[in-house]
């Protein structure tokens, strides 16, 4: 049991300690889904990988943009139990699309309505996999549902790291 803050802070460094060091790491490919924990296992934030260790996102404001791991990583001014971004992956191995990254590019620099629930950076970057920014994909669970229907991405990868470093 882990209370009513889901898995807790205890619980995130646990797993990630397992993901990182006894689990194998990836470097994502264009078009990866990426993600990271923000409060302590009850909210993530996610986003596409582009290439050129870019990530296009949702920001919490609305505006979408393309930003390194660090500022992705970042949400909430650092105040978010985030360690590492996870990658979407079939087995050992990254999973993505050109298509997907193509669409996260363009719509990059434009805005939406951002809602917490209902407008979010799970159905933005549902909808770069699908094309369908309308879509209903509002969780995490259900972005992952998408990712593995669509990219065959059947497990998550923490994305590796040199020296604390994305590259």
């Amino acid at each position: 049991m882990f209370g009513i803050f889901g898995k807790g802070l205890l619980g995130n460094l646990v797993e990630s300690f397992v993901d990182n060091v006894i689990r194998d790491t990836v470097y994502p490919i264009k078009g990866s889904i990426v993600y990271c924990d923000l409060a302590f296992g009850n909210a993530e934030h996610s986003g596409i990988y582009v290439g050129n260790n870019k990530i296009v996102h949702l920001d919490g404001s609305g505006d979408i943009e393309i930003v390194s791991p660090k500022i992705f990583l970042d949400r909430l001014g650092g105040f978010n139990s985030a360690i590492s971004i996870y990658v979407s992956c079939d087995g050992d191995s990254p999973v993505g699309s050109n298509k997907t990254a193509k669409r996260a590019k363009d719509m990059a620099g434009s805005c939406r309505d951002y809602n917490f629930i209902l407008d979010n950076c799970h159905q933005f970057t549902s909808g770069c996999i699908s094309g369908d920014f309308e879509n209903s994909d509002n969780f995490l669970w259900m972005l992952k549902d998408t990712a593995k229907s669509e990219l065959n991405a059947s497990t998550w990868r923490v994305w590796e790291t040199v020296d604390g470093e994305y590259v």
